[in-house]
């Protein structure tokens, strides 16, 4: 029994890490955002013709999905939950049954032990109600543990040691409940996991970012500013509000990227959506960007017609836009808050996006 006890353990992955900001990807369900990883798309090996079809279908959940991002918890789990049958069906028809499973087991490797919350996947082990019922005890019991871990990265304590004591955590999790699986159970696990997959190359998701709504009030604009139009240019697209302490402590950085990628394929756009009767004057507004030395186009978004098409929920955020006109990264919050580096990330992320063809 210890023998096969060593053997699970060297197989299956230690998945998850102590992490440096708050994942804005959080909460969203891991098989929906998988969907989206070009390190799947390219696993799971599409034809020329499913490469054309594969895309629009996603492109045209992703503009049903963004509006979702701010609704109430409720709303926006059923709303999402109707969006994930509608590609399952799609792409059930689309893709052959291996392309699917390898969909499932790269799931499985990158939810790790928490793939033992899912009902499919406890349906697929055949675990019983008392199994369920402890494995779910374990989990929390490890979540708790790793929260309190966070809390002492967040206080500035050595991250070192705390990711050695979270990666011991995670691998006495997996003890404990491999202690409860019978044989059988263990080789499921195992085969649900399928052949190895790096899961390194996740954390790139590509979503059909949402077309700007035209309000009719610019400032630094001739004339509107349309995403459909700035294809072949890097955009960065930052939420804020005048009067938001927050957002102010991100001027200098927007003043940075202004001057750093000045006649690069970069384009900046600011969208003011105000949080206060005082930032609804049009006219301060323009004052202050001026007084920020802000040369980019800025919309005004007083009715959160562009605030609540993105799913924004929070003064500042910060997004960026690939050449092709897909989300591939965002900030929500201060950059520097408490110490973190989101200027320097985001930065990299351009010039990245730079590099990569039209």
């Amino acid at each position: 029994m210890r023998q096969s006890l060593l053997f699970l353990l060297l197989m299956l992955p230690v998945a998850g890490s102590l992490s440096r900001a708050a994942d804005p990807y959080g909460g969203i369900d891991p098989y929906w955002m998988l969907l989206h990883e070009p390190a799947v798309v390219a696993e799971i090996k599409l034809s020329d013709a499913q490469h054309k079809a594969y895309r629009p279908i996603l492109d045209g959940l992703d503009e049903q999905f963004f509006p979702l991002r701010n609704k109430p918890a409720k709303e926006g789990t059923a709303g999402l939950e109707k969006i994930i049958a509608s590609a399952q069906q799609q792409f059930g028809k689309l893709l052959s049954r291996d392309q699917l499973a390898r969909i499932q087991e790269i799931l499985t490797l990158r939810l790790g032990t928490a793939s033992f919350r899912r009902d499919d996947f406890a349906a697929r082990l055949r675990l019983s109600e008392k199994q369920r019922s402890d494995i779910t005890k374990i989990l929390d019991d490890t979540q708790q543990q790793a929260s309190a871990l966070e809390k002492e990265v967040s206080s500035g304590k050595p991250r070192e040691p705390l990711e050695k004591k979270f990666s011991e955590l995670k691998t006495d999790e997996q003890k404990q409940i491999l202690a409860l699986l019978s044989l059988p159970q263990r080789t499921a696990w195992k085969d649900a996991l399928g052949r190895p997959f790096d899961l390194n190359k996740l954390g790139q998701p590509a979503l059909k970012a949402p077309e700007i709504v035209n309000t009719g009030e610019w400032i630094n604009a001739p004339q509107p500013v349309r995403l459909s139009e700035l294809r072949g240019k890097v955009v960065v697209i930052h939420f804020y509000a005048s009067g938001c302490i927050n957002c102010i402590r991100n001027y200098p950085t927007y003043r940075e990227w202004q001057e750093k990628f000045q006649g690069k394929d970069v384009a900046l756009l600011g969208i003011h959506t105000p949080e206060t009767s005082a930032e609804r004057d049009v006219a301060s507004v323009r004052q202050k960007a001026a007084q920020e030395k802000f040369a980019f186009p800025i919309l005004i978004d007083g009715q959160n017609a562009n605030w609540n098409a993105w799913g924004n929920s929070m003064w500042p955020s910060v997004y960026v836009v690939d050449k092709r006109g897909y989300l591939r990264n965002f900030w929500p919050g201060e950059l520097k808050w408490q110490g973190q580096t989101g200027d320097e990330f985001i930065a990299k992320r351009i010039e990245s996006l730079l590099a990569e063809e039209k």
